[in-house]
């Protein structure tokens, strides 16, 4: 699979809502890091434990989601397959997250109900992924994680029956946040990385805000751009590459007015960040209203924080569309 055909782009856009141009791209990536036009089960495993390295075990978790995926059980993930991982983990569809769970969870039979041994099973792998390996195994710990587990038995009504239909299950979790945070399924690694290129990097959470119509600003044409855009963070130890921001994890149509898009990026370590670079690459029709921007280093746990409050327009103010940035010092309009 070299290239889309026309036909294949379609219903790739029809199936999972994304842009033609988004599915292009990644379809590029995922070619260049699988030539062989599959990800192996070995492969994703691999992936995911760099994804959680510090889990006390990932390989149980990442198994049921790699199941859930590979439809053709032919143990390789394909683009179509892969592009179901993107459009999932990445979208804003709580019952989609949830629909996959559960079929994750009850071994990939989809219109089987779900057992209580099942789920027991499920919950014990979602506590191996989310524990370190540092968390001590003692009695205090071994205590905490069966009361975890009961608590979702009784949120899910297990203290009344012994299964629960996937309507039941999507019914119930969708009605209690903290239950829905704990058994949706939220994000995989994507194959950008060659097995081991995670090794070294650290995760960052990205998050933009866009300004709503007419909030701090002259013109009554919208805040939002459908253009392409761009961040470099640079740090005490180096800087990144151009960093294309796309597939946000809150909205399905990037930079819109008063939105705040997030998305999760794989990074090299450069230490306290001191600067970033933010542009796009739009016309004089795809002026951009940022309010601001924050990066989280999640692996450090630190936050760095810059106020634009300002037009990245080739057609207003300063027709600047490329600005470089300074924590906490919005960086205003040229004179």
């Amino acid at each position: 699979m070299s290239s889309l055909t026309p036909k294949e782009l379609n219903q790739l856009a029809e199936e999972t809502g994304l842009s033609k141009l988004s599915i292009q791209d990644w379809h590029k990536r995922f070619i260049q890091e699988c030539p062989t036009g599959g990800i192996s089960r070995d492969r994703y495993i691999n992936l995911y434990r760099s994804y959680y390295p510090r889990a006390r075990n990932a390989d149980t978790y990442a198994q049921m989601l790699f199941t859930a995926f590979d439809d053709d059980r032919d143990q390789a993930l394909n683009f179509r397959e892969f592009l179901r991982v993107v459009t999932v983990s990445q979208g804003t569809d709580e019952k989609a997250k949830l629909e996959l769970a559960f079929k994750a969870y009850n071994r990939n039979q989809a219109d089987a109900n779900l057992t209580r041994k099942e789920l027991q099973n499920a919950l014990m792998a979602i506590l191996n992924l989310i524990e370190t390996r540092d968390t001590p195994d003692d009695r205090d710990e071994m205590d905490k994680r069966q009361q975890t587990i009961e608590w979702v038995m009784k949120r899910l009504g297990f203290d009344e029956k012994n299964e629960i239909s996937k309507k039941d299950f999507v019914r119930r979790a969708k009605s209690d946040p903290n239950l829905y945070e704990f058994l949706a399924f939220h994000c995989v690694p994507k194959p950008n990385c060659s097995d081991g290129d995670l090794r070294g990097k650290e995760k960052y959470k990205i998050a933009i805000k866009t300004g709503a119509d007419g909030k701090k600003a002259s013109s009554i044409r919208g805040a939002g751009t459908d253009a392409n855009v761009y961040l470099i963070l640079q740090g005490e130890k180096g800087r990144t590459d151009s960093i294309h921001l796309q597939c946000s994890q809150t909205n399905k149509d990037l930079f819109e007015n008063g939105n705040t898009d997030i998305f999760t990026q794989f990074l090299p370590a450069i230490g306290r960040i001191k600067g970033a670079t933010l542009w796009h690459t739009g016309d004089k029709s795809q002026g951009w209203y940022v309010d601001d921007l924050s990066v989280t280093n999640e692996t450090l746990n630190t936050t760095t924080y810059f106020p634009i409050q300002r037009w990245l327009d080739a057609d207003q103010h300063d027709n600047k569309t490329k600005i470089d940035l300074v924590p906490n010092q919005a960086p205003g309009y040229d004179q």
